[in-house]
């Protein structure tokens, strides 16, 4: 069963506030040089600094400002039961360098979506997108036995359109009006989804794009590159920075 852990004593006190019975989960994956660990609000300062209005463009929730801000945006991924939300470690130098999440988790129905991401700056174009999506997918397929994962963009955030796109992930249509943009304009939602059946061959392509080494003993390549793995996605120049409803 997928179930989140939640602080259940805290629903008992007067005095509790949402912050106090914030659920939570323990998953944590690991790979390619980045963590997901359970997001908290002690990753509220790191990814506060992270995050501006310009690559925030395309979100589904107004830009976090500042801490406050930010805290605000974690609680509500952690106030969401079918939420299980992730902060991104950089396992070279152990800093946060962004956050997704798995979003609608149905396990009756064997589906689920990823969003809720966003990246460093410094990372755009580099393996971060594949190698936490190959996490996710993993996970999603081959742990909790999922049968969809489904992805959703703002169709006027191509960045995030062609690194969905690039994931192997099948274009369905255009959710026309489908979501209030902070602005308050109507905004349409560009749908994708990766099945099960599919999962082979997206694993493989987002194997050769953040294992190097892998790639190179396809091609009859041999070692001596130095530092490839960190490398593997600098010709990945399209990844998404912040995007996914």
């Amino acid at each position: 069963m997928i179930v989140k852990t939640g602080r259940i004593w805290d629903l008992f006190c007067p005095s509790t506030s949402w912050l106090d019975i914030a659920v939570q989960h323990e998953i944590v994956l690991a790979g390619y040089g980045f963590r997901l660990e359970p997001l908290s609000q002690a990753h509220v300062g790191a990814l506060a600094k992270i995050v501006d209005p310009t690559m925030w463009a395309g979100m589904a929730s107004a830009t976090p400002v500042g801490e406050v801000g930010m805290a605000n945006y974690i609680e509500d991924a952690l106030s969401s039961p079918d939420t299980f939300p992730f902060a991104v470690i950089d396992t070279v130098n152990g800093e946060v360098c962004g956050s997704t999440a798995f979003c609608g988790v149905d396990e009756s129905q064997g589906r689920l979506e990823i969003g809720r991401t966003f990246y460093d700056r410094s990372l755009w174009g580099r393996v971060v997108n594949p190698a936490c999506k190959f996490l996710l997918l993993e996970y999603a397929f081959e742990t909790w036995g999922m049968h969809r994962v489904a992805m959703r963009a703002d169709s006027r955030n191509q960045r995030s359109i062609n690194a969905i796109t690039r994931l192997g992930a099948t274009y369905e249509g255009t959710l026309r009006g489908f979501r209030v943009a902070p602005d308050g304009s109507r905004c349409d939602s560009m749908s994708f989804s990766i099945l099960f059946p599919d999962w082979p061959v997206v694993r493989d392509g987002l194997l050769n794009r953040i294992d190097p080494l892998r790639t190179m003993s396809q091609m009859n390549w041999g070692p001596g590159l130095g530092d490839v793995s960190r490398q593997a996605g600098a010709n990945d120049l399209v990844s998404d920075g912040a995007g996914e409803d």
